[in-house]
């Protein structure tokens, strides 16, 4: 997966103490009907840490106990990759039905959370893909105090590649309203907050880089009309081609374009290697911590490339995850200031 999210699925869910005859024990039992013998998976990212057990079907059954202190999201994996997700919690025993032949209208009884993914899963099984995020948004706002509401707040909106901080900011709120103390809602709350400042119309976050060869940059501080901002990697696909356009803009709109190029390498000598030259035309900055960088994180990078466009003042312009994108922007904005500039000439060799 090339895209990588900045929060990970459904952090310490809601705050529920287990009941019931055994305690915080709970058992799945399965059965997949046509279904060869064969492995699936099972993890719970509750805690934010993945741990896959095996199950092992037989004749089309297979059995999973575990412990569970609260209503937890449980993932099944099959082996062509398809993921379903069941909701467990302590003293519960759990009946999963599925087919081989439509794994994807799988069956959970057991709990009222399963239920209502249950119901979900039919009211949208032919629905687009939009419809389906409405459809989710609706049952959000009729069960704000569900946990079921936290994964459909987390698959529909948080994990969305183009999320829209707006509407998912007034969900988490709508949600801790009802879960006040649920520590997923708090920490998104704050990290949508942050990220927002890497909104079109925003400012940029104000921070302070060290290039290859020293130089500091002030990111509130430009000396040109316009600053271009583009991430990338040396292992990502386009890495060639985004570092070919920097280059490129940079040389057409010279007199009006600041250009910075911002990589999530990890290993200094491949950085170096792919940016030996580089310097003559454009500004390298890399820290090395990847996604975990604070200035990655700041303007909200979610995937790869990704790039911002922003005036002297600071104020975004646009934003986008391609390299043609880029380049189109750029032209829109920069080509009446650049008339003689020939976008359309291709670069000749990688390095200048």
């Amino acid at each position: 997966m090339r895209n990588r999210v900045f929060l990970v699925l459904l952090t310490s869910v809601m705050i529920i103490t287990a009941c019931g005859p055994t305690g915080n024990h709970f058992k799945i039992e399965g059965r997949l009907k046509g279904m060869q013998p064969g492995e699936i998976y099972i993890y719970s990212l509750q805690g934010g840490n993945a741990r896959f057990d095996t199950l092992k079907v037989k004749s089309g059954n297979f059995v999973y106990e575990g412990t569970a202190e609260e209503p937890t999201p449980y993932v099944l994996v099959f082996q062509n990759g398809l993921e379903q997700v069941i909701f467990v919690n302590g003293g519960q025993t759990l009946e999963y039905t599925a087919s081989a032949n439509d794994m994807k209208n799988y069956q959970v009884k057991g709990s009222d959370e399963n239920k209502l993914l249950n119901e979900f899963r039919a009211e949208t099984a032919t629905m687009t893909q939009v419809k389906v995020k409405a459809a989710a948004r609706a049952f959000i706002e009729g069960h704000p105090a569900s946990p079921v509401s936290i994964y459909m707040l987390d698959k529909y909106f948080v994990q969305d590649s183009e999320i829209a901080f707006a509407e998912t900011l007034q969900l988490t709120q709508l949600l801790r309203k009802h879960q006040k103390n649920n520590v997923y809602l708090i920490d998104l709350e704050t990290n949508i907050k942050i990220l927002q400042s890497g909104d079109v119309g925003k400012t940029i976050p104000k921070v302070q880089l060290t290039t290859k060869t020293g130089k500091k940059l002030n990111l509130g501080a430009i000396d040109k009309s316009h600053l271009l901002v583009g991430f990338w990697a040396t292992w990502l696909t386009e890495a060639w081609d985004m570092m070919s356009s920097l280059r490129k803009m940079s040389k057409d709109y010279s007199s009006s374009l600041q250009v910075l190029a911002i990589s999530l390498d990890t290993q200094q000598y491949k950085w170096e290697e792919f940016v030996r030259t580089d310097s003559l035309v454009i500004d390298n900055v890399c820290d090395f911590k990847s996604w975990d960088s604070p200035t990655v994180q700041k303007f909200g990078v979610r995937g790869l490339p990704f790039y911002v466009l922003c005036d002297s003042k600071g104020k975004i312009l646009s934003k986008g995850s391609t390299v043609d994108d880029m380049k189109r922007d750029v032209e829109k904005r920069l080509k009446k200031d650049n008339p003689s500039a020939d976008t359309n000439k291709k670069e000749i060799g990688g390095d200048e």
